[in-house]
């Protein structure tokens, strides 16, 4: 072992200040070389594409009704329409086939329905027709309630103050095929119904158009589509905005968009703002959920004891981004499991553990999930910036993954990104910086890196506070860490300024392309122990650059990470 150890170092150490051939291997010789190293090497970087941002939507403000309920009778509809000026009118209404109804203006005109033996101030018969405009609705049961096979259309309208419900679209769901048109409009401020049960949209299957509309200050979700096996629905949100979903005791609750079983779903130019579970979460184990986000901005997710939370892809999901911020989740920023998801101009800013003190991952992608991910900029995640676990991949280019913390509870991890239990992860052009722990754990996994820089990694944050639960002598602060028969391919990689630049246990590395990896000021440039193939090691360094590390290469045996 001496031997080969002693081969490898004259055969790698500091090649930017001379060949194998023309270094000499004394030990007395060393200084000198290092500092010919530090006058002959700089700091190299990487170059990548940061993510666009999207702009956030611009939706005008709707004028509510705000006078005194001293309300009149509500008259009766001639030639099926109900046309209303200026005032408070009480009565329920229903919609038996084709009804238009118009007021002066949601803050001039109002519908108030407390008769409960009604399903809604407005009831919309199967089949029927609804359209509504500037009118606000309010009462003790819901704002609107229609059959399968309706179609409603709401307009410049304000509903608000109802119980339960703002709009539903066929309650049990099976055989729904209605439509739902909702532009420029406001739905919240629901109150609670005995249940516990508030929304603002709650629809069957069929065709949602939501648009210029903003809902808020429910306790169950904003918009939630059942869906049905084999009906596709259409679901359409544009300049619209979801905020304030404040539930969270309970799994249906606190939900800003939920989707289930089979839709195709755009939601475009929009925002989803303080939900209390997730941002967005669909779900299909039969059918699949086209799922498309454009210009799409989702941030503060309210603390609770729920888990998970974030951008939610499970089961048979196929996700399109394009443009995507989320800012300050809970648990994680996306979370795939199953699904495919590719993304292009993602954000993720600041992720902090669910309730349970558990997750903490910007992007957390798993069991069978595929991911392909270009311009990706992950901030203040914590505990890792990415997951990747189980037989899942992710093919990410152009990116950055930096300031990664320690988790809240033990203060460990930190993690740029951990790749693990069968994983395989290729990524390309991109930085890891200030992370902790270590900038790239691979366990019993693989993983293929071009043109990345990992630099700058720290301890663990308890290490900082002397309370480390596992292995509490040892700093970490590792620029990659192989462990666990896993597998690293390398082209063009920097590895400047960490403990152990390379630290790898019985695994194997494998350089290609131009063969190019660059180590600087590190501790130490490779830690290796627990090889297989000492020279199949030394010779995938062969072309490599040693520069200014307090030492080239140790065999220290160190605590492993068998995961997060």
């Amino acid at each position: 072992m001496i031997a080969l150890i002693l081969v490898f170092i004259a055969f790698s150490l500091f090649s930017c200040g001379g060949t194998a051939e023309n270094v000499p291997v004394e030990n007395e010789d060393f200084d000198e070389i290092i500092d010919e190293a530090f006058e002959e090497c700089a700091e190299n970087s990487v170059s990548y594409q940061k993510p666009e941002l999207p702009e956030k939507p611009e939706i005008s403000e709707m004028k509510k009704y705000d006078k005194n309920f001293d309300c009149i009778p509500l008259p009766e509809p001639e030639n099926r329409k109900l046309i209303l000026g200026d005032g408070c009118f009480s009565g329920c209404i229903k919609a038996e086939e084709e009804l238009y109804i118009s007021g002066n203006g949601a803050e001039n005109t109002l519908i108030v329905c407390n008769d409960e033996e009604n399903q809604a101030v407005i009831e919309v018969a199967p089949n029927a027709v609804l359209t509504l405009e500037k009118v606000s609705l309010s009462g003790n049961v819901r704002c609107i309630f229609a059959g399968n096979g309706s179609v409603t259309t709401v307009t410049k309208s304000v509903l608000s103050h109802c119980t339960k419900g703002g709009i539903n679209i066929c309650p049990d769901e099976a055989g729904c095929r209605a439509d739902l048109i909702v532009t420029d409009s406001f739905v919240g401020d629901i109150d609670e119904a005995a249940s516990g049960i508030s929304y603002g949209i709650s629809f069957g299957n069929g065709n949602l158009s939501v648009s210029g509309s903003r809902i808020e200050g429910v306790n169950s979700f904003g918009i939630a589509v059942w869906g049905e096996s084999g009906n596709l629905n259409k679901i359409s949100m544009e300049n619209s905005e979801i905020s304030s979903i404040y539930g969270g005791l309970r799994s249906y609750e606190g939900h800003g968009f939920y989707a289930e079983n089979s839709a195709d779903i755009t939601i475009k130019k929009s925002s989803i703002s303080d939900p209390a579970t997730s941002f967005v979460f669909v779900s299909s184990e039969s059918d699949e959920i086209n799922l498309k986000l454009i210009d799409f901005t989702a941030e503060n997710m309210l603390e609770t004891i729920e888990e998970q939370g974030g951008v939610v892809l499970d089961g048979k999901v196929k996700g399109c981004f394009e443009r995507v911020s989320i800012e300050n989740s809970r648990g994680n920023g996306v979370f795939s499991r199953g699904a495919v998801l590719y993304a292009e101009d993602l954000t993720v800013k600041s992720v902090f553990s669910d309730g349970l003190g558990e997750n903490g991952f910007a992007l957390q992608l798993v069991d069978g999930s595929e991911s392909f991910i270009k311009c990706l900029s992950v901030n203040s995640a914590e505990k890792a910036g990415i997951l990747l676990d189980g037989k899942c991949s992710a093919d990410i280019e152009d990116f950055e993954i930096i300031s990664t913390k320690s988790d809240s509870c033990l203060q460990e991890f930190g993690v740029g990104a951990a790749i693990q239990n069968g994983a395989d992860s290729v990524m390309k052009n991109g930085l890891f910086s200030e992370n902790r722990e270590t900038g790239i754990l691979v366990a019993s996994a693989e993983i293929s890196l071009e043109n990345v820089e990992i630099k700058n990694t720290l301890p663990r944050k308890c290490t900082e506070t002397g309370n480390c639960v596992f292995a509490p002598k040892t700093d970490f602060g590792h620029g990659i860490s192989l462990y666990s028969s896993s597998l690293l391919r390398f082209d063009s990689m920097i590895l400047f300024n960490n403990n152990n630049g390379l630290n790898i246990a019985d695994s194997e590395i494998r350089s290609f392309g131009s063969k190019k990896l660059f180590f600087g000021n590190n501790m130490t440039a490779v830690n290796a122990w627990n090889i297989n193939n000492f020279s199949m090691l030394e010779e995938n360094l062969s072309n490599s650059s040693f520069c200014g590390n307090g030492s080239v290469f140790t065999s220290d045996s160190q605590p492993v990470r068998d995961g997060l």
